[in-house]
């Protein structure tokens, strides 16, 4: 599924839209480190942080879209940089465990 059309059945808030992509699969994390080294490409990667570091790290491991979990909004730095690239940023206000099954229940993955 698309991040577009997976982002309208989910109902999340869009805070930036990237370029059109396919959700291939899902990773959780908050330690960047550990995402840069084992996130997969085209995933859906769902965290609790909201600064510019996660736009720089999205690029990095060429994830189709961010989802922000528990209701949290990115800050300025964030949102500017994700505008400013073709990164989806998403915001959700299950934990990432309720949306992380979201994901795989609404992509197949």
């Amino acid at each position: 599924m698309n991040v577009r059309e997976f982002a309208a059945k989910a109902g999340y808030t869009v805070f930036a839209e990237g370029e059109e992509r396919q959700i291939e699969s899902g990773y959780c994390g908050d330690f960047l480190s550990n995402i840069i080294s084992r996130a997969p490409d085209s995933c859906a990667w769902l965290t609790v942080m909201n600064n510019v570091n996660v736009a720089a790290v999205a690029t990095l491991i060429d994830c189709a879209c961010i989802i922000l979990c528990e209701g949290v909004s990115p800050d300025e730095a964030l949102l500017a940089r994700a505008k400013s690239l073709p990164v989806w940023l998403l915001g959700a206000q299950g934990n990432v465990f309720e949306e992380a099954k979201k994901v795989s229940a609404l992509c197949g993955v």
